[in-house]
């Protein structure tokens, strides 16, 4: 779907009806907050490519001239606005500017309008790349996965936005945290899938902190996430990170204190860092596999949209095996200079 059917659908009832017939189902429903406005892009994923098509985008705006608004029904609301044919990268596109002081009738209207024209089951992902309109991000209802690439997040508004929007399966974060620190009962922590990405300075990575740190209150964040969480699946992305909290996992969750909903933990470094793991791991009992305790395959689970390593499929039959005490689960884990993946076998 295309955002000149998305016009179409502006048009009139019959026409709104027309464009419902179109039988259109993506997975994926994204709501792109920005600066200035919220676009939506309906995303056909499968296994092998991911397509995205651009829906609508919505700017608000302080002014509009007179002879340029013109009203336009939106989630059956009339609201006037203006259409703009721009472009981006070559490409061109129309945009429906808004008046400001509108934003939220607009962006409730706009999500009334997307559930009538997509009525199959479809995940609403929420991907903010501006804190503007943090708030009224309310609004979007039954938000399974979100993506913060922003600069800095306050702790306290993350929690606050999971309060919000309850059951995420997954969480991707490019972000500099501040803020109290997160605890083992922290939202975050619980979350089902968790993405952690290096953070930008310029065009390049900040290797060290994701956390703003000071003397007083220095912030490593894989050490504050990777002790505390909870969840299923956890990934870091280009950061360095302590191998000191790896085998602190590994003893944890192998005596069964903490990680009992684990299923995957992985971390690759940034490029050209190597972080040497091989004398870490001397201190644990692994063992090759027999070709029997366990599958071959691992199987990642699709529904965690932001959980993305080079395949959902892993051939596992050279990596190396680990049990619980007292006969417990089964893990299997990898390791290079470069990165670390360890999955449990349920």
């Amino acid at each position: 779907m295309s955002s000149s059917v998305f016009l179409l659908s502006l048009c009139s009832e019959k026409m709104e009806r027309v464009v419902q017939c179109l039988n259109m189902k993506p997975t994926n429903l994204v709501y792109l907050f920005l600066d200035n406005g919220v676009g939506v892009v309906a995303r056909y994923d499968n296994t092998h490519n991911q397509i995205d098509h651009n829906v609508a985008n919505v700017e608000f705006v302080p002014a509009i001239p007179s002879d340029e608004i013109k009203p336009m029904k939106l989630g059956g609301d009339k609201i006037s606005c203006r259409c703009m044919k721009e472009t981006f990268e070559g490409e061109f596109f129309h945009s429906l500017h808004y008046f400001a002081p509108e934003e939220i009738t607009v962006l409730e209207s706009l999500q009334r309008h997307m559930r009538d024209l997509f009525r199959f089951d479809v995940c609403v992902q929420l991907e903010l790349y501006s804190l503007h309109y943090l708030n009224m991000s309310r609004i979007i209802k039954d938000v399974t996965d979100t993506s913060f690439d922003v600069e800095e997040l306050d702790t306290e508004q993350l929690e606050n936005y999971l309060t919000i929007h309850p059951g995420q399966d997954s969480l991707h974060l490019t972000a500099k945290l501040t803020g109290p620190q997160l605890k083992s009962d922290s939202k975050l922590c619980s979350i089902k899938g968790l993405v952690v990405q290096g953070t930008h300075d310029g065009d390049e990575l900040d290797p060290l902190f994701l956390f703003e740190t000071t003397q007083q209150n220095p912030r490593l964040h894989f050490s504050e996430i990777i002790n505390n969480f909870g969840g299923e699946y956890l990934v870091f992305f280009k950061v360095i990170y302590d191998v000191n909290d790896w085998a602190q996992l590994i003893w944890r969750w192998k005596r069964k204190e903490a990680y009992h909903n684990l299923k995957c933990v992985a971390t690759t470094s940034l490029t050209g860092v190597s972080i040497p793991f091989e004398h870490t791991m001397q201190q644990f009992d692994f063992v090759k596999w027999d070709g029997q305790r366990r599958p071959r395959i691992a199987k990642l689970d699709p529904k965690i949209i932001y959980f993305k390593l080079d395949s959902e499929v892993m051939d596992c039959s050279e990596w190396m095996d680990i049990q619980q005490d007292g006969g417990g689960k089964w893990a299997s884990i990898t390791w290079s200079q470069k990165h670390i993946c360890f999955i449990v076998w349920d």
